[in-house]
């Protein structure tokens, strides 16, 4: 019997690209697997077409990366940093993916800035940028200089709907692996606090070395290397159940 075809969803966070998940997607190529790595609506361009971009966009482009890529490998891993990681929980569920891999996992911002965002953006379009949370030296994240507020209204909606998708997670089993730095000056510790309680199976691994943006980061080897571990491990899941 051959061995069933894995490959790995790889999705950046908000504000930046493709290119602070390059070194995940690389550990991904390296081991033999096939992946996605979509650069998401709004983003890779000017703060404004982030501005102009509904959540449902984001949400559709990530599902049809995932159904690309599942059309060529029996077995798919979602793998999400920030933002990125709660739309690959939200397709993991959506889609009943093998796994999930998920990198300081935004869930949810500060009780009522989503709110305020929809309410102010008109009078006050940017706010300062998220991006560059880094320990390495000399290490810049490609992003947008400034944040968009009408943008920080959708991510409000779009964390909303990766809630919602936890509970059939937690109902399937799904293997999620939670890599997490425990100093984060962008996403605070409430998000995976509420992903380890709303998905028990979830496994954490520390990422002492780094701060937000840890793919670009001192344990780049290591989440790449944990990542693989899990694809890996959902190709022999695979093998058993045949």
């Amino acid at each position: 019997m051959a061995e069933p075809t894995a490959g790995a969803l790889v999705l950046h966070g908000f504000t930046s690209t493709v290119e602070s998940m390059r070194p995940v997607a690389d550990a991904v190529a390296d081991a033999g697997y096939d992946l996605e790595l979509p650069l998401l609506p709004g983003h890779g361009t000017q703060w404004q077409d982030l501005a102009s971009t509904p959540a449902h966009a984001i949400l559709e482009a990530v599902s049809a990366a995932y159904d690309r890529l599942a059309a060529r490998c029996d077995v798919v891993v979602p793998v999400g940093l920030s933002m990125g990681g709660a739309l690959a929980l939200w397709v993991g569920a959506e889609r009943e993916a093998a796994g999930v891999v998920v990198i300081n996992p935004g869930l949810r911002l500060t009780p009522g800035t989503g709110l305020l965002a929809r309410a102010i953006w008109r009078f006050k379009p940017t706010i300062t940028a998220i991006a560059g949370d880094i320990a390495k030296p000399d290490t810049v994240e490609e992003a947008y200089p400034v944040t968009p507020l009408r943008a920080v209204g959708e991510l409000d909606r779009l964390f909303a709907k990766a809630r919602s998708a936890l509970p059939r997670l937690a109902e399937r089993g799904t293997p999620v692996l939670l890599l997490r730095s425990p100093i984060d000056n962008i996403v605070g510790s409430g998000s995976a606090t509420l992903l380890k309680r709303r998905v028990p199976q979830t496994h954490e691994v520390i990422l002492r070395r780094s701060r937000h943006v840890a793919p670009l980061d001192h344990d780049a080897d290591l989440i790449g290397r944990r990542t693989v571990q899990l694809i890996a491990a959902a190709v022999s899941e695979e093998m058993r159940a045949r």
